[in-house]
C-alpha cells in the first residue's frame, strides 16, 4: 500500500465560500460583464497622450524585435496610432 501525502491546502479549500460547482450559468461568463461595459462606454478611452506613449513604446519594441511575426505584428499597431492621429485636431 502505498503512503500518500496530505495535502493541507486543499483539503482545507473545501470549506471555504465559492468551493464546489458553479450554481448557474452566469457564474461562467464573468469576462461578459466587462465586455458589455467596454461597449456601454463605462471604461475611458485612450487619451492621445497614451497613444503617443504607446506609440514611442511600440517603436522601441519594433526596433528591438528578433521575430519579424512580432514587428509587423508592431508595424500594424503603429499604423493605427499614426492614422488616428493624423485625423485627431490637436
Amino acid at each position: 500500500m502505498k503512503i500518500k501525502k496530505v495535502n493541507p491546502v486543499a483539503k482545507a479549500s473545501r470549506n471555504m465560500s465559492g468551493a464546489g460547482a458553479h450554481k448557474s450559468k452566469k457564474d461562467y461568463r464573468r469576462q461578459e460583464k466587462h465586455r458589455k461595459k467596454e461597449k456601454l462606454g463605462y471604461y475611458p478611452k485612450e487619451s492621445v497622450a497614451n497613444k503617443l506613449d504607446r506609440l514611442i513604446l511600440l517603436e522601441a519594441m519594433q526596433a528591438n524585435t528578433n521575430s519579424a511575426s512580432n514587428w509587423f505584428m508592431y508595424e500594424e499597431e503603429i499604423q493605427v496610432i499614426k492614422q488616428y492621429l493624423a485625423e485627431v485636431e490637436v
